[in-house]
């Protein structure tokens, strides 16, 4: 390893595997929102003593069998709800967080896998809170926050929603996640 006085980003990654082989689905993931594949509208600036709501969609492009989500924003989170509306118009719902806590975050596993269709829209709506009475602003008085896309510092803002999931295969709505019961109940 040698050090380089031009700046530059590294994305190396490292695939453990605990068999002979790689599996024959890997999990995989998409992002929404912030450094994601769909854009926070309206652009995320929250202006000093408001609550603003945003939004970001995406169109799933195939079946997908979802297996966790992750919301994630940072201390001016307020709530937060994501849903899918199926091309047949049904709505399946993902996650609704009516009272934000920034040290709760982490994936939310389902208890079964979750089949989103092929065309579904997964909304996502997020509030953040930039006023005197949330008692997690960083900042005193409050001030403009705008999102950070080159930072994740803890007083800086993002809107993510984090989906980990697999290609659907028929059955997989029936295999349970619950670490209490076998694969396939």
């Amino acid at each position: 390893f040698r050090s380089t006085p031009i700046d530059t980003i590294d994305q190396s990654s490292i695939n453990v595997f605990f068999d002979d082989k790689p599996p024959e689905r890997p999990v995989l993931e998409v992002i929404l929102g912030t450094l994601g594949v769909s854009k926070v509208e309206p652009p995320l600036v929250i202006p000093p003593n408001a609550i603003d709501t945003f939004k970001t969609e995406w169109k799933v492009p195939f079946d997908m069998s979802v297996l966790t989500v992750n919301p994630h924003m940072h201390l001016l989170g307020k709530s937060l709800k994501a849903y899918a509306v199926t091309p047949t118009g049904d709505t399946i719902r993902l996650i609704y967080i009516p009272e934000w806590n920034f040290r709760w975050q982490f994936f939310y596993t389902f208890p079964h896998i979750v089949k989103i269709p092929k065309k579904s829209i997964i909304s996502v709506y997020a509030s953040f809170d930039n006023t005197e009475n949330n008692p997690e602003n960083p900042f005193h008085p409050p001030r403009t926050i705008r999102e950070r896309k080159g930072s994740m510092g803890t007083t800086d803002e993002m809107f993510q929603f984090i989906i980990t999931y697999l290609p659907y295969e028929t059955g997989d709505e029936q295999i349970s996640l619950d670490p209490k019961h076998t694969i396939n109940e």
